[in-house]
């Protein structure tokens, strides 16, 4: 009889378990979408920016006051888009745990062929658009595939420094951010693009993480680097961590050229960053296997070298860090490429690299300020009025209609998408009366999957691999429970 009963106790709980850890894994983490609309130029604003919420994060001015957490503003590569690295490097998985809202926008989309994706989605992308970030001369804005110039208004033709200031301010606005904790993080040309926003606004910034991205050659380029470490304010100095693979191509961790303009390497850009906060440039520490980050046949193999400058000379407790994965070319890299430790790495480090208290909280700023930008004419060199639109669930109670994520290509070759409120086509400013999308009900599933699963087109479709996998679970609930039959049986 004890037998029975222990049998019994056993199998029930063994159930209790699994329901509870399917139950768990099932829970969905609070997302919003955030639109930020430019009044004064209308090419200048971009699709929503998806934010994922932690439990603690409460909006201003609710009856309980939420807890101050952290910002990341994460910023996908060339030809990809927030739904890819969102897969690549999965974050969002710990905003609750680590309490931080992750920011994933989207860039700019471009009329051209993405000539240097070798990843699938990426390639697959440009079919829609090539989004990309305006960074620097070499990544990635450009008007198409070898065509980059060191002409300024051609390389960055639209200004995504302020686009991702005024991001970051709106969350503010919206939330208690703690000022000591904002990071951008980017991979390739979003890592190009998380150390332009260091060069132009190191105050807002704790720190950056740029993956298998670099800065300007010239580091006259680089705002922040023309600042002598002894006049640096103090609320100004900047954490810097940049990963590569031993085997990138563009850039490498020796620099390189990307479409005719040349590239520093990772060891100038980070000895860059430490003499500016401080630090004895030829005083670093390198260690060998560090860090396990590349999944691989010998799972537990270290396979990471670090490179550190974070001597007494630092100011502020700066650190400015380099990661090199051996065996790695993040050029192909997928979701799979990296081990379930490496995002752990990420926020690991970025929480545990912060601004002091009283420096940052001079900089801590609510509001959601006009930054110079695109002009919409010649003697206006500002925005004008930001609205900061809501798209999912308003602050304040009220709801704005979401248009799916179709986009049309008009006559000229650019691309559109619907506008609110009416979700219609605009091509020059008149609205086009199609039903024509770009994602036909064919590319719901399989490699296309990440660009069109939200579009209208693949609003009733279920693909194989979701059926596959909800028939797998509910196999395995049924399965659990044949057992617990079979145990209250005995």
């Amino acid at each position: 009889m004890n037998l029975k009963t222990n049998i019994k106790g056993f199998l029930v709980a063994s159930f209790v378990a699994f329901v509870l850890c399917f139950a768990s894994t099932a829970d969905a983490i609070a997302t919003q979408e955030v639109d930020i609309v430019y009044a004064n130029d209308d090419e200048y604003n971009r699709d929503p920016t998806r934010l994922f919420l932690p439990d603690v994060a409460l909006p201003n001015g609710t009856s309980s006051s939420g807890k101050d957490v952290g910002l990341v503003v994460m910023l996908h590569g060339r030809c990809m888009d927030g739904n890819s690295i969102d897969q690549l490097i999965d974050l969002k998985k710990h905003v609750d745990t680590r309490e931080f809202i992750l920011a994933v926008p989207e860039g700019h989309r471009q009329n051209f062929w993405c000539s240097t994706c070798s990843r699938s989605d990426g390639i697959l992308n440009t079919r829609y658009g090539c989004r990309t970030w305006a960074a620097t001369d070499a990544c990635c804005a450009s008007a198409g595939p070898l065509r980059a110039t060191l002409v300024r208004e051609a390389w960055e033709p639209y200004d995504d420094v302020t686009h991702i200031y005024q991001l970051i301010a709106a969350v503010k606005s919206q939330y208690e951010i703690d000022p000591t904790r904002v990071f951008v993080l980017g991979f390739e040309n979003g890592g190009f693009m998380a150390h332009r926003m260091a060069c132009e606004h190191p105050e807002m910034l704790s720190g950056i993480v740029s993956i298998s991205g670099s800065s300007f050659l010239n580091a006259s380029m680089c705002e922040a680097l023309n600042t002598v470490s002894s006049s640096v304010p103090s609320n100004s100095f900047v954490n810097v961590l940049q990963i590569s693979g031993r085997l990138d191509r563009v850039p490498s961790v020796n620099g390189g050229n990307f479409e005719g303009v040349d590239i520093p390497s990772i060891q100038t850009v980070a000895e860059r960053w430490a003499s500016r906060n401080g630090c004895q440039t030829e005083e670093s520490v390198v260690v060998d296997g560090a860090l396990n980050l590349r999944t691989k046949l010998f799972a537990n193999a270290p396979d990471t070298s670090s490179e550190t400058w974070t001597n007494g000379t630092c100011q502020e407790g700066t650190v400015v860090e380099n990661w090199v994965i051996d065996g790695m070319n993040t050029d192909t890299a997928v979701a799979n490429s990296f081990t379930d430790t490496f995002s752990t790495a990420l926020v690991d480090w970025m929480m545990n690299h912060t601004k002091p208290t009283s420096d940052a909280a001079e900089t801590d700023n609510d509001t959601v300020a006009v930054q110079s930008g695109p002009p919409s004419s010649e003697d206006d060199a500002s925005f004008g009025d930001v609205a900061i639109i809501d798209t999912s669930t308003a602050l304040d109670g009220r709801s704005f209609e979401a248009c799916p994520s179709d986009f049309l290509q008009c006559e000229d070759g650019s691309f559109t998408s619907r506008v609110l409120p009416s979700c219609k086509f605009f091509c020059n400013g008149e609205v086009v009366d199609t039903d024509g999308v770009f994602c036909l009900s064919s590319d719901c599933c399989g490699a296309s999957k990440t660009i069109c699963a939200e579009t209208s087109a693949c609003k009733d479709i279920v693909c194989e691999e979701d059926k596959e996998s909800s028939s797998a679970a509910s196999v395995s609930i049924f399965f659990a429970l044949v057992v617990v039959a079979l145990g209250l049986l005995i």
